[in-house]
């Protein structure tokens, strides 16, 4: 009986912090984002699953040109890369784009070979957070 009884407690347990976790994801995200000068609008979809999740941006910036796209975003990965909210396993978003989608730039323009996670971000940088 008791095994049984702590095996309930530890399949709970989990699955109450993983709704919180995401939750604490998509707003520590929007929250350093948006304070980037050049974002314009910044939302987040997150999900924690057993043994993993992932985390959706959908981020608009505001640039007249590529090269100024490319300038903040690379403010924005910075901000990332210092922000203490912000968990090491956590991906950041493969694109960034203007209102109209006029301008599109990702990771890979800052010489990342796709979507980043958050430790990858730091090493980059040579950003600890806090």
């Amino acid at each position: 009986m008791r095994r049984a009884w702590l095996g309930v407690v530890a399949l709970v347990l989990p699955v109450s912090a993983c709704s919180g976790g995401a939750e604490r994801c998509e707003e520590a995200f929007a929250a350093v984002t948006t304070a980037v000068d050049g974002v314009a609008s910044a939302t987040w979809d997150c999900s924690e699953q057993f043994g993993g999740g992932w985390q959706r941006g959908d981020v608009v910036i505001e640039a007249a040109s590529e090269r100024e796209a490319v300038s903040v975003i690379d403010a924005i990965m910075r901000a990332y890369a210092a922000s203490p909210d912000l968990e090491d396993g956590w991906s950041v978003p493969q694109e960034f784009k203007t209102h109209d989608r006029s301008i599109v730039v990702s990771p890979k323009d800052l010489g990342f070979s796709g979507p980043p996670t958050l430790r990858q971000v730091r090493a980059h940088y040579g950003i600890t957070p806090g």
